[in-house]
């Protein structure tokens, strides 16, 4: 009797032991958890592209994109400064080309574009801004001038329309006052005062940037575009790193996308339709043509 008592004890004191414990958590990889904190808020699938288009050899460098409407984007390449009007049925036509800017450079360095209404805006490399009124027809040109220049690399150009502006993001020097020499600034060009702000809209921190990214990544940004629905600002990087980067529209970063380098070797070029269908251009690299792919929202 006794016997069977102390083997009843035993097994009730098991029984408390094993709930009293719990299971030991296994805690995320910093590479899990940023993987799992992108997914969670990123909108598109960047390995599963609905559509692709190869370009010709006059667009191997292509290096901007805007969109025009669900058949059409305006198109620039970084040698020469004219603009492509480019048709996306089974393949790409180039409906028309128009030159913008006389040169005897060998490459140009044109390294995006956006439309305004009736204006296309070309950014040159070197902080110029050219202002393209009417540039289906008989362009009108305009260079605009900024305090930015070769140092600052600048790359990107969009429209922002939430406050009238084009953003202008900067590849290489923020010209930031104690900002680390891998800050990247986005500057705002106001287009009813016609200057650009002297005071960065957006830092770029290569700290966050890793953060998010789950790994040391360098950050050099060739393209930025606004959602059309969310507002929010989606920057292209390339130079090593190839990445999306998505922040608010008040600069909070909110995710990170590795990219794929032999889907997109060199991706320059970004631009939404108003339904939020994302189009990214690449540039061609190692024998493989240029292309522009459709990246339909999740």
């Amino acid at each position: 009797m006794k016997h069977k008592f102390v083997h009843s004890l035993f097994i009730i004191i098991l029984f408390l032991s094993s709930c009293n414990s719990a299971p030991e958590k296994k805690e995320d990889t910093p590479i899990q958890a940023a993987a799992e904190k992108t997914s969670g808020k990123f909108q598109y699938d960047m390995g599963k592209p609905e559509k692709k288009w190869t370009l010709p050899n006059d667009l191997l460098e292509i290096s901007g994109i805007a969109w025009i409407d669900n058949n059409h984007l305006l198109a620039i390449e970084d040698i020469r400064p004219d603009l492509y009007l480019l048709r996306l049925d089974n393949s790409v036509v180039v409906e028309k080309k128009t030159p913008f800017h006389e040169t005897s450079k060998q490459k140009f360095d044109i390294e995006d574009v956006t439309v305004v209404g009736n204006t296309a805006y070309a950014l040159y490399s070197h902080g110029k801004i050219f202002k393209v009124d009417n540039w289906r027809d008989k362009p009108d040109v305009k260079e605009i001038s900024t305090f930015l220049s070769k140092d600052n690399n600048t790359e990107g150009i969009c429209f922002d329309p939430n406050f009238n502006t084009l953003l202008v993001s900067c590849k290489n020097a923020s010209d930031v006052e104690d900002e680390k020499k891998s800050t990247r600034a986005v500057y705002k060009y106001d287009l009813k005062g016609g200057s650009l702000e002297p005071t960065p809209y957006l830092l770029i921190h290569k700290k966050d940037i890793s953060k998010m990214g789950g790994e040391k990544l360098d950050f050099y940004p060739s393209a930025i575009a606004v959602h059309p629905k969310t507002n929010d600002i989606y920057i292209l990087s390339t130079k090593g790193t190839k990445a999306l980067a998505q922040y608010t529209h008040a600069g909070e970063l909110k995710a990170v996308q590795l990219l794929d380098a032999n889907l997109l070797p060199q991706p320059e070029g970004i631009c939404f339709s108003p339904e939020g269908v994302m189009y990214i251009s690449t540039e061609g690299k190692h024998g493989s043509p240029a292309a522009i792919y459709q990246f339909n929202s999740k």
